[in-house]
């Protein structure tokens, strides 16, 4: 396995007016609690046609700047009401959709301590879709790990990159977003996958080794239920596989211990939870579930969007919960 060189990689500290105040909690052990969106927001491309857009967005005569400033006003709204300290994002088509929706949040907020001050980003040169992070919190440390495997006797697809970032609350939270190669398209895209899930363990390793005590969140669309991962019945820890070390990497996973009837993502009338948050060292995780609004029909189903109509959010339910730490 050879990590390639960083992708196209922006973090930013966006300027907007206002003093920044801290919206977490704290308790009488001095440790912190805040709010964490993640959510695939579903092919969110901008309003120009740059030629790496998917083909139904660049043959649409619809979508156009005035169609992506309404589904842009849409997420916004959905993001507001979901009131998260940190909201990940994926499927951004690059920062200048980040810096929309940022600045889009701020326009429509006067209370400082909710903005949404930095941001980072990252995306392979030439594709389509990138993860990014809203914080309003500082952020520190951007770092981007991407794969190049020449071991399978396989033509690797193009994988998404894994962004790694410190989130400051003012104590470190160690931050590895991620979208894992999708179960769509011919071949087994597991292969691809359990790469993916050997460099996100890799790195818990060696921010544990810089740390033991490290928080260390892991959050995104990993295409993979939690079924399909190894569990550890005796305590409900999730293990991470890698093959290039002997040391086992085991992380925590709310949907372990959920309740809700319904997942992140529904195909074909079936609920999966491929969308997650795992934790690791001195953190704990609670009132986590996908969350439900404007953007799902009545028996919970994302209301996908659907470039013929434009209407609709996304085709995957936003995921959040309180973090302490």
């Amino acid at each position: 396995m050879k990590k390639k060189k960083n992708p196209a990689l922006l973090m930013a500290a966006l300027a907007l007016a206002g003093l920044l105040l801290c919206s977490c909690g704290k308790n009488g052990r001095n440790e912190i609690t805040i709010k964490i969106v993640n959510w695939n927001v579903q092919t969110f491309f901008d309003g120009n046609k740059d030629g790496i857009e998917y083909p139904n967005f660049i043959k649409s005569k619809k979508w156009n700047q005035d169609a992506y400033a309404a589904r842009l006003q849409k997420l916004c709204k959905a993001i507001e009401s979901l009131d998260a300290d940190l909201v990940i994002l994926e499927e951004i088509e690059n920062i200048g959709v980040v810096h929309d929706i940022s600045n889009a949040l701020a326009g429509n907020n006067w209370n400082p301590s909710k903005v949404y001050r930095y941001a980072c980003f990252a995306k392979e040169p030439g594709a389509s879709i990138g993860s990014a992070a809203l914080s309003r919190f500082p952020l520190r440390n951007l770092k981007s790990h991407s794969l190049c495997v020449q071991a399978e006797g396989l033509k690797a697809p193009s994988m998404r990159p894994l962004l790694e970032v410190d989130l400051l609350a003012p104590k470190r939270l160690k931050l590895f977003v991620n979208h894992w190669k999708s179960k769509s398209g011919a071949g087994d895209s597991g292969v691809w996958r359990r790469w993916q899930e050997s460099l996100l363990a890799q790195k818990i390793i060696e921010a544990k080794r810089q740390d033991e005590s490290a928080a260390i969140l892991c959050a995104g669309d990993f295409n993979q239920d939690i079924s399909e991962f190894s569990i550890n019945r005796e305590d409900s820890s999730v293990e991470l596989r890698s093959p290039f070390c002997a040391q086992k990497v085991f992380v925590r996973s709310p949907w372990l211990d959920c309740d809700s009837p319904i997942g992140s993502y529904n195909f074909r009338d079936k609920w999966e939870r491929i969308d997650h948050f795992f934790c690791s060292g001195d953190l704990s995780l609670e009132d986590f579930g996908p969350r439900t609004g404007e953007w799902s029909y009545d028996d919970g189903r994302p209301i996908a969007f659907k470039i013929h109509s434009l209407n609709g959010w996304s085709d995957h339910l936003p995921i959040s919960c309180k973090l302490t730490f």
